[in-house]
């Protein structure tokens, strides 16, 4: 089978599509004894009948039907592969590496990354989620090209804000603090564990932001710190947008301090798309940089 070649699986296919011999030489603009012979010898080649002759028209063998889906995956790949490489060789990326805080808004980077898999079918994502000081590095260190990260992360980056995180500090029903009624003090808020989002040591800065409690467990995801969150285990500030279902069914219950660090609320902060100033971004990632804004 060595001998196989593109045309005759073109040949083969538009013989069916075309809706028969006669048809395909007019479609391919050839002689219809130029198609017979190719698909004699796609036959010859694979050691199998592929069209039934006996009848008036031509029709396809068991072998013939349990093949033609294997030709036409043949010709799109390598129609992929045409495509792919035009786009490589203008500049498109072949990959996008992000990094997101765990703190995103799930809905947002779903909706953009549904459009761009749409665009750029043949660009591959890689996300990278971690913590806010994590994401940067890997942004900083060049590990990622792009960062959808807090605004409030060094002004090293290029950076375009896309939306706004809305924090709110929650707790089990079955927590001390779900079963209180009106506002929290600064000293009840110290004297329970609180939940914090940590990067590894390695990678820790050392800065802490939101850390009321004097027992405070760290975890570097947002999941597990939601899980604990959610068993009881202590209290901890989350998205909105990620626990907004479970206090609506009362799974969650939302605290109100009476002050935040100084500030009678919890802030909210601003979410940007960043980049290196130094890399220049190709088509897919220019894209994505503007999708990200005109979604805020």
């Amino acid at each position: 089978m060595d001998a196989l070649t593109l045309d005759q699986f073109r040949v083969f296919v538009t013989i069916i599509d075309a809706g028969g011999f006669a048809a395909a030489s007019r479609h391919l603009n050839r002689a219809q004894s130029a198609i017979t012979y190719t698909i004699q010898k796609l036959e010859e080649q694979s050691r199998l009948t592929l069209f039934d002759r006996s009848a008036y028209r031509p029709l396809l063998t068991e072998a013939g039907k349990a093949l033609l889906p294997r030709a036409r995956r043949i010709l799109e790949d390598v129609a992929d592969w045409r495509h792919q490489a035009q786009g490589i060789s203008m500049g498109l990326e072949a990959e996008l590496i992000l990094a997101v805080i765990s703190y995103a808004p799930p809905a947002l980077l779903s909706r953009v990354l549904r459009a761009f898999n749409a665009t750029f079918p043949f660009v591959e994502i890689r996300i990278l989620t971690d913590t806010f000081d994590a994401a940067a590095k890997a942004l900083r260190d060049g590990v990622a090209d792009l960062g959808l990260l807090a605004e409030r992360q060094p002004e090293e980056f290029e950076r375009r804000v896309c939306g706004r995180i809305d924090l709110v500090p929650v707790a089990a029903p079955t927590h001390p603090f779900g079963q209180m009624e009106g506002r929290l003090s600064a000293a009840l808020l110290r004297d329970h564990t609180q939940l914090v989002i940590s990067p590894a040591p390695h990678l820790d800065s050392g800065r802490d932001y939101g850390v009321l409690a004097v027992n405070r467990w760290r975890v570097n995801d947002l999941q597990t710190k939601y899980d604990l969150i959610l068993a009881g285990v202590g209290w901890g500030s989350m998205p909105r947008s990620r626990v907004e279902k479970d206090l609506a069914r009362g799974r969650l219950v939302e605290l109100r301090p009476d002050s935040w660090e100084g500030a009678d609320r919890i802030p909210s902060f601003p979410l940007v798309i960043a980049y290196r100033k130094e890399k220049a971004l190709g088509p897919a990632g220019q894209w994505l940089v503007e999708q990200f804004i005109a979604s805020q």
